[in-house]
């Protein structure tokens, strides 16, 4: 394989992925001829175009001519004709984690977040506060944060900090100097297979990290003995008299080794977010960042688009969309209005991929339990064929079996869902609008009904 800075030009098949369009982005930066392809036609496609890369709409093998790095995603499979053209003519062939991690050595300390969930927010959260602290990150998010405008902040070489995905074990292709795991729970099952198999990658990433890991106490259990971790929410660093303020968000009293170490006001929804801070506390106070630094940060940080976002009003009801697609994320989302807003919650939830619904469907069957009422979307398949037992269909008659009483209002598509909202005449509720695919764009159209 070539040293990585004897590329010139760099094609991406699927640029318009939220990574995919970071490191294109960064790439550019360092002046290398960047291009792609991309069937979406979205704002990340067109903020690429913005910034002088070429993208184009289809596939086609010829435009990977004259490249001699084509870089891929997850979401590309081996029969891509770009792909299959890069290998006959003898162009190398990258995944996109596998240059990520070559992308991270250039940098003197790297700092990769992880988790089942909150790596995004953790992430983003994390990357303020080094910032603000005028240490001049190079931050890489898998989201849309608004305080960097986009999903990349170009720093200097000092701090990379990334946000690291266990799918296909792409974290394993980093050696962080200092790692987080917010959490770990059964996900990507249709990859690991077994929840011990993915329990078993997390061990493999902690064991990739140079100096230190910060993992939440919860999943001590979880990790060997020997790895260089540090657990917070513990002991060792800790959240006391939670207060939930008028604001519908936390502050907390946070202690180090039992002395009280400053109070912290977040602002940010969700209890959850309270644990999130934790880790990255623990990462700020190993760089010698001040407290009343990580204080002005966490209150005046902006969380992620998508993340538990307030899109605006319908009428008297309030819009949230939440990215939350996972069975856990979703109780907590719910909670978290109930907490909030005095309202009923409606939920409206797209499943994302077949496979997920299939391996958590018993833990799927009760998420909604707290919900007032609940309308399902047809599923966001992704990379995936459909199958009944991942359905969104089984998914509502496997609810039903377990809670008869559950007002399910039925599966509806994308393009008919809005309007039964409106027509349905509800008042002073909360429209939760719950899942990892386009249900986003719902969300946004019933605010503004002129799209």
């Amino acid at each position: 394989m070539k040293s990585f800075f004897n590329y010139s030009k760099i094609f991406f098949i699927g640029i318009g992925g939220i990574s995919m369009s970071a490191l294109a982005l960064l790439l550019k930066s360092d002046g290398y001829e960047v291009l792609g392809s991309d069937i979406s036609k979205n704002e990340i496609v067109n903020k690429l175009r913005k910034n002088n890369i070429k993208v184009y709409n289809s596939h086609r093998a010829g435009h990977v001519k004259g490249c001699d790095l084509v870089v891929f995603s997850g979401a590309i499979k081996e029969d891509n004709p770009q792909i299959i053209y890069a290998k006959k003519n003898n162009i190398e062939v990258m995944e996109r984690s596998k240059l990520l991690g070559i992308i991270s050595k250039r940098y003197k300390k790297v700092i990769a977040i992880s988790g089942t969930h909150g790596k995004t927010t953790t992430t983003a959260m994390l990357g303020y506060i080094f910032l603000i602290a005028g240490l001049n990150p190079t931050i890489h998010i898998g989201g849309d944060f608004p305080q960097i405008n986009g999903n990349i902040h170009i720093g200097g070489k000092d701090f990379f900090i990334t946000e690291a995905c266990e799918f296909r074990d792409s974290f394993l292709e980093l050696n962080p100097n200092v790692s987080v795991v917010t959490n770990i729970e059964p996900e990507h099952l249709d990859y690991f297979k077994t929840f011990e198999n993915e329990v078993m990658s997390f061990n493999k990433f902690v064991e990739r990290t140079k100096e230190i890991a910060f993992i939440d106490l919860n999943y001590k259990e979880l990790f060997r003995d020997d790895l260089p971790i540090m657990y917070f929410n513990g002991k060792k660093l800790s959240a006391k008299n939670l207060i939930l303020n008028d604001d519908g968000k936390y502050s907390f009293d946070c202690y180090k080794d039992k002395k009280l170490i400053g109070n912290f006001k977040l602002n940010s929804f969700g209890k959850h977010n309270v644990y999130n801070a934790l880790a990255v506390i623990s990462v700020c106070m190993y760089f010698n960042i001040s407290v009343k630094v990580i204080q002005i940060g966490l209150e005046t940080f902006r969380n992620v688009k998508r993340r538990f976002e307030i899109v605006g009003n319908i009428m008297t009801n309030i819009v949230i969309h939440d990215y939350a697609h996972h069975p856990s994320e979703i109780q907590k989302s719910i909670k978290t209005c109930k907490e909030i807003f005095d309202k009923r919650v409606i939920c409206i939830f797209q499943p994302h991929t077949y496979s997920r619904t299939k391996f958590l469907i018993n833990e799927f069957i009760f998420s909604f339990d707290k919900a007032d009422e609940l309308y399902l979307v047809e599923s966001y398949s992704a990379r995936e064929k459909y199958e009944y037992l991942g359905s969104v269909e089984y998914l509502k008659d496997r609810i039903l079996s377990k809670n008869p009483c559950k007002i399910i209002k039925g599966v509806f598509k994308k393009e008919e869902i809005n309007k039964i909202l409106l027509s349905n005449g509800y008042k002073n509720c909360i429209f939760l609008f719950l899942g990892a695919g386009d249900i986003d764009l719902m969300a946004n159209q019933i605010v503004n009904k002129k799209r």
